[in-house]
């Protein structure tokens, strides 16, 4: 069987002849390599996390710290008893570190830094998490169990792990009588799954007092194994921004009746044609530096095929999309997302309704704006509207002022930027077989928030998570391996025992 040149097949798909171009785009596939930190690798200093750090985890585990939409239907017991608990689980941490709170239950701790004249960091988590009801689970989703080497529990993903990754660290260095070169903040949100106003609070509280961080680090991206275009080696995805979000409710209005005489534009039929066309059409696809160099980075560590088709994007983008665009978790990279999840119709099963509503989740890009996104919706209504014979006010687009809603993250640095070489340094010391690149986020987090006090804000868990893990996120069986949260730990002793270098 004849041997394909990855080359060649690009450039065929590209719609390029063989000759000069290929010759070019071969040298530049040659050279692609993987990234590396300017620095040297950064460590854990020799330390190991043991099982007494797992036990002190899972007693935050059992603290059922659920929030919820509508604040009257919250138990307010288990907040109450967050913070006790962490006293209990880390005592040497709440008595050295300096406690404000916000929104009753957000935390903001205070580490004091040999130089307070330094910019602090600060690192972030929650210890809110989603509710469990109607979800199947396989043990019970508050105890904390570990079967299979695994503890299953609500928060051992998002984002408990990372709150206690974060306190076992300090408590650890803190025995070493380790002092900090510049003040640590560490807030941890009672309500980020919810938009809850404990992070705004903060961040006008830090303001306020004149506190301008130097970098701010928050969940979001990890160690990801099982990464895109079938990279073997785990990743280590560095959110350097994250996508605005609104919720939008799509209107249809007709003369309603009796469901038995239908017409072709009765408000819920005239609804289902506007959303299918506002969610088969989200707009052009758009790569960005950080698109670029995130995609870098994997083709670096994918097949030649691969390799050929990122590091030439010059020629390739058309190609690249398309295959981007097979895949749900890069589409989302390089356009605005349209999710239709919740549609709303007659309150009777043979009563045609005057009113169907939608709701459209979306996730915009850093390169649109929320009323750029709200413009396109518009128009698809429009088209659909004109093609069905009726008026573009039969249907309207409008923002649901109910749910919080915020315009797209600034791009933090990452681009020879020392504090983004230094969380290199740190992923290379703990995690050396990964590889490190940055991307822009689907999700929201509380650390948006931040950019308005911080220019380098990045989304990055210092775990591993595998495929699996990350479609367990707010789902039934969430669960951490107990080796993924030990060497979780001791990145965070890493990150924080290395300060002295960062800046």
């Amino acid at each position: 069987m004849a041997t394909v040149n990855p080359v060649a097949a690009v450039c065929a798909a590209a719609g390029v002849a063989a000759g000069a171009v290929a010759a070019t785009c071969a040298v530049r596939a040659a050279k692609m390599r993987p990234s590396a930190p300017a620095g040297a690798p950064l460590t854990a200093g020799g330390y190991a996390a043991g099982d007494d750090a797992v036990e002190r985890f899972r007693a935050l585990l059992r603290v059922p710290t659920i929030s919820r939409d509508d604040p009257a239907l919250v138990d307010r017991a288990p907040f109450e008893a967050w913070v006790p608990t962490l006293r209990e689980q880390y005592p040497r941490v709440l008595g050295t570190c300096e406690l404000t709170m916000f929104d009753e239950f957000g935390i903001l701790m205070r580490w004091p830094g040999a130089d307070p004249a330094l910019d602090p960091i600060v690192l972030m988590a929650h210890q809110d998490v989603v509710p469990t009801e109607g979800q199947e689970w396989a043990h019970d989703p508050f105890g904390a169990e570990i079967h299979g080497g695994e503890i299953w529990a609500r928060g051992s993903l998002d984002t408990k792990n990372i709150a206690a990754g974060i306190l076992e660290a300090m408590d650890v260095l803190m025995v070493e009588g380790f002092v900090p070169p510049r003040d640590v903040y560490f807030f941890s949100s009672n309500g980020e799954e919810v938009s809850g106003p404990a992070a705004r609070q903060a961040v006008a509280w830090l303001r306020e007092h004149g506190i301008h961080p130097y970098l701010v680090m928050d969940e979001g991206g990890a160690v990801a194994a099982d990464a895109p275009l079938g990279v073997e080696e785990p990743v280590a995805m560095v959110g350097v921004s994250e996508k605005g979000h609104v919720d939008v409710t799509v209107t249809a209005r007709a003369d309603g009746g009796h469901a038995s005489t239908p017409a072709d534009n009765d408000a819920t039929r005239l609804l289902v044609r506007v959303c299918e066309n506002i969610a088969a059409k989200p707009g052009k696809p758009r790569f960005t530096r950080a698109l670029d160099a995130t995609l870098m980075e994997l083709a670096s560590r994918s097949s030649a095929l691969y390799r050929a088709a990122f590091s030439n994007l010059w020629l390739t983008r058309p190609l690249v999309s398309q295959i981007m665009a097979g895949n749900s978790e890069m589409g989302a990279m390089i356009r605005t997302t349209y999710a239709l999840t919740q549609l709303e119709g007659s309150p009777a099963h043979n009563v045609l309704p005057t009113v169907a509503r939608a709701n459209f989740n979306v996730r915009v890009a850093p390169f649109e704006t929320v009323e750029d996104a709200l413009d396109r919706m518009r128009d698809r209504a429009a088209e659909v509207c004109r093609a069905s014979g009726v008026s573009p006010d039969h249907v309207s687009i409008e923002i649901d002022e109910a749910v919080p809603y915020t315009e797209p993250a600034p791009v933090s640095p990452f681009e020879d930027d020392p504090a983004f070489d230094y969380l290199h340094r740190c992923v290379a010391g703990v995690y050396p077989e990964a590889g490190f690149a940055p991307y822009v986020q689907n999700s929201c987090t509380d650390s948006r928030e931040f950019c308005a006090i911080c220019e380098r804000v990045y989304r990055f868990g210092g775990f591993i998570y595998s495929a699996e893990a990350r479609s367990l996120l707010h789902t039934a069986n969430e669960r951490i391996g107990v080796d993924v949260y030990k060497r979780g730990v001791e990145f965070y002793v890493a990150f924080l025992r290395n300060l002295s270098e960062l800046g």
